[in-house]
């Protein structure tokens, strides 16, 4: 068996269309295609606006500086982050000049505990951001509760986690703001971007001044789409506002090919969601003999999961080594990842110290936790490869 990754990205016909006729239009920078995938990314998380940028990594960084900006925030603005989340998430925090405060994760769904937030609030605490981790849905219900009894903003991580729903309402409409990803191995694709989404139209005209340098000009297309009309705004100021610069921006802009892959890729979304939760719920059903074991990623009926990966925590009294497992698995030609280990990275333990200890359920699913994938370019053989594997060191156990 060839090696089976924990990513997948699929390009199809309808992709090369709309990218060659992008190079047609021999336009490189923001154009048609970028504003209506930002428009229609939006409209599929109920949201009005979707400002389009070059990561999710930059998404929660402008979704974050926007807020520092309208709520006055200063250098001791305190920011609740989940003690599990790629790096990417506490990294934008401190990028904006924030401080990060850890919250535990439950041990279930591996998302910021809404029993735990309370404790971790301070006066200088501002903002939650709720990852919803490896496309399961936090809370929001309670976290929202929590949010609006200590006036807290809420800025939701959704990189991982594209359509899903909590009891029919879809994140990423829950909160001010929300970021996602659309990096090469995230549930959609355009190679590499992000995007924020909001309903308020004001923090949609700062977040297209922040992604532009701090341009003026805030007007979702400075040219139209087709190239022929200007804004009317433009010259109404002494300098052309899109060479007017307002605050300390940057350049995260994406151009049309990345617009181009994302709108096909938008427009096959139920295609790409509808296989991979036929091969989570497949390998689920084939490995629920072995739960005495492993805990699988299974959720209430009230969630929709989007299974960008399928996660794997050994339980306590299994007595497997989890480290000889991943080593199994890999020889076996199956990749696997470190379940997002956050609080024992070199990096963070010289800026934080050594606090892993300090949240019980995060440094249980360190290192006891990986996943493998579930992504739709697998087939049928390679679940049953999976499977296969997984029996074959489990039964061991039995």
């Amino acid at each position: 068996m060839e090696k089976i990754g924990v990513g997948y990205a699929s390009v199809s016909d309808l992709e090369k269309k709309y990218v060659l006729d992008a190079l047609d239009n021999e336009r490189l920078s923001s154009g048609k295609y970028v504003a209506r995938f930002e428009k229609g990314f939006a409209h599929a998380h109920n949201q009005k606006y979707g400002v389009m940028c070059n990561s999710g990594t930059t998404a929660l960084q402008l979704a974050l500086e926007t807020l520092k900006e309208v709520d006055k925030w200063d250098e001791n603005t305190e920011v609740l982050v989940p003690a599990i989340t790629f790096i990417a998430t506490p990294n934008a925090c401190l990028h904006s000049g924030l401080k990060v405060k850890f919250v535990d994760v439950e041990p279930d769904t591996y998302n910021i505990d809404p029993d735990e937030i309370e404790k971790r609030i301070g006066p200088h605490t501002k903002c939650i951001i709720p990852v919803h981790t490896f496309g399961m849905p936090c809370d929001m219900d309670r976290i929202m509760e929590i949010a609006r009894k200590h006036d807290l903003r809420v800025v939701e991580d959704c990189a991982e986690a594209h359509f899903a729903k909590v009891n029919g309402k879809v994140i990423g409409s829950f909160g001010d703001l929300s970021a996602f990803s659309t990096y090469v191995a995230h549930t959609i694709t355009t190679g590499i971007g992000g995007v924020v989404c909001t309903n308020d139209s004001y923090y949609a005209e700062i977040l297209r001044s922040l992604v532009a340098h701090g341009r003026a000009c805030t007007c979702e297309r400075c040219v139209a789409a087709d190239g022929t009309k200007v804004c009317p705004l433009r010259m109404q100021t002494e300098i052309d506002r899109r060479f007017m610069f307002v605050r300390m921006g940057y350049s995260y802009r994406v151009g049309e090919l990345e617009g181009a892959l994302g709108l096909a890729q938008l427009e096959r979304k139920d295609e790409i969601m509808g296989k991979r939760h036929e091969n989570a719920e497949y390998l689920i059903n084939h490995l629920e003999a072995f739960e005495h074991l492993i805990q699988l990623p299974r959720h209430p009926d009230n969630i929709e999961h989007t299974y960008m990966m399928f996660p794997i925590v050994v339980k306590k009294d299994s007595k497997i080594d989890v480290q000889d497992f991943v080593q199994y698995l890999e020889k076996a030609n199956i990749e696997t990842r470190p379940m997002l280990p956050l609080l024992n990275q070199p990096i963070y333990k010289e800026i934080f110290g050594n606090i892993e200890h300090e949240y019980p359920v995060t440094e249980y699913i360190d290192h006891h936790g990986f996943y493998i994938g579930c992504h739709h370019g697998m087939h049928k053989d390679e679940l049953d490869y999976i499977i296969e594997k997984f029996s074959e060191y489990l039964g061991k156990y039995m």
